[in-house]
């Protein structure tokens, strides 16, 4: 039995790792990471918090990884 013959229009997709974790986004959207656990960029961002740059609130999103 022999192997039909497929069309040749398809584009090969390579995966690319992209960076999750940068100095501007720390945090992740991914519940099980450690990166919301990073005692230092809690930090940060409770000092952003008490300097009046953010909300409690977005703080919070921001740290769980909702606020990119």
């Amino acid at each position: 039995m022999a192997i039909e013959p497929y069309a040749d229009n398809f584009i090969p997709v390579v995966p690319v790792d992209h960076i999750e974790h940068t100095e501007e986004n720390p945090f992740c959207y991914d519940a099980a990471c450690d990166c919301h656990e990073d005692d230092e960029a809690i930090a940060a961002v409770y000092q952003a918090v008490q300097d009046g740059l953010i909300t409690p609130e977005e703080a919070t999103d921001f740290v769980l990884g909702r606020l990119l």
